[in-house]
C-alpha cells in the first residue's frame, strides 16, 4: 500500500476494503478518554493526542486506521465533574468484540494506541482474553517513547515515575495540536503529596489532587509538544514495523 495515505476504516466503501485487506492486515485503533484535565485544558484532551499520533502512525506504516474510541476507563478520575466512566469489564469485551469482528474479515492484529493510562489494565485483560479463547490479536503501544522524550524536552519536576495527567507533556501536546482550546492564564502548578499506599489501593485523584493537574502545566509550550509529538512517533513506528518483519520472518508470537 502506498506510504503517505491515510487509510481511514470508517470512510472506507466495503470495495475499499476489501481491496484494502489484499495487501494489509493488520490496524490501529486509538484508545483514548472523555475526563477533566485541569482548569485550563478540554475533556478531549487525550483524544487529541490520540487522533494524531494514530494519523501519524497510520501514515508512515500504511495501516488500517479505526475511529477512536473515546468512552474509556477513567476510574482514578472518576469524581472529576464532566469525566465520563466506562466500567474495565465492559470495555474489555468491546475490545475484544471489536477484535474478532475485524478479524473475521482479515485485519489479524490491531495495535492499540493508548494516550490514556488509565485503560492500560483492560487493554492488556483484553490482549489476553484474546490469547485463551481467539486468533485476533492486540498489540497494546502506550505512548511509546514517552518517558524518553519527557526527559529530553521537558524541563519541569515529574510528580511521579508513572503517572502525567494536564502538566507539562500533555499541555505541550496540545498547545501544538489545538491551542485555541487551551487557556495558559487558567494553567496551575500542583505537586500533590504522595500516599504511601497510592498505587496500592485506588485512592481517587479528587481526594488529594485541587486542580487536577500533577505537575507544572505553566511551563508547556506548543514548540515543546512538537517534539514530544514527533519523538513518540518514530518509536511507534519502529515498534510496528518490528513486529511486522517479525511476523513477515515467521516468528512465533503467542
Amino acid at each position: 500500500m502506498n506510504k503517505n495515505t491515510i487509510f481511514r476504516h470508517t470512510e472506507m466503501k466495503r470495495p475499499e476494503f476489501e481491496e484494502f485487506i489484499k495487501h494489509t492486515d493488520y490496524a490501529i485503533l486509538p484508545v483514548a478518554a472523555i475526563e477533566q484535565h485541569g482548569p485550563h485544558l478540554p475533556f478531549c484532551c487525550d483524544v487529541i493526542i490520540a487522533d494524531y499520533l494514530s494519523e501519524r502512525i497510520a501514515e508512515e506504516t500504511g495501516a488500517l486506521l479505526m475511529a477512536t474510541l473515546r468512552y474509556t476507563p477513567s476510574f482514578s478520575l472518576r469524581l472529576y465533574p464532566g469525566t465520563v466512566r466506562v466500567s474495565d469489564a465492559t470495555f474489555v469485551e468491546t475490545l475484544v468484540d471489536i477484535s474478532e469482528s475485524m478479524y473475521i474479515h482479515g485485519i489479524n492484529t490491531i495495535y492499540i494506541f493508548q494516550s490514556h493510562v488509565g485503560a492500560a489494565a483492560a487493554c492488556k485483560e483484553a490482549e489476553r482474553k484474546l490469547l485463551l479463547s481467539s486468533q485476533a490479536r492486540i498489540v497494546n503501544l502506550v505512548l511509546p517513547g514517552i518517558y524518553e522524550a519527557m526527559a529530553k524536552y521537558c524541563k519541569s519536576k515529574r510528580w511521579h515515575s508513572k503517572y502525567v495527567h494536564a502538566e507539562e507533556f500533555e499541555t505541550s501536546c496540545v498547545l501544538a495540536l489545538r491551542p485555541e482550546l487551551v487557556d495558559m492564564s487558567k494553567a496551575v502548578s500542583e505537586y500533590p503529596e504522595v500516599d504511601p499506599l497510592f498505587g496500592s489501593i485506588s485512592i481517587p485523584w479528587s481526594d488529594f489532587c485541587k486542580s487536577g493537574v500533577v505537575g507544572d502545566a505553566t511551563v508547556a509550550t506548543a514548540e515543546k509538544g512538537k517534539a514530544l509529538l514527533e519523538f513518540m512517533v518514530g518509536k511507534s513506528v519502529n515498534l510496528i514495523q518490528q513486529h511486522q518483519k517479525g511476523l513477515k520472518d515467521g516468528r512465533k508470537y503467542p
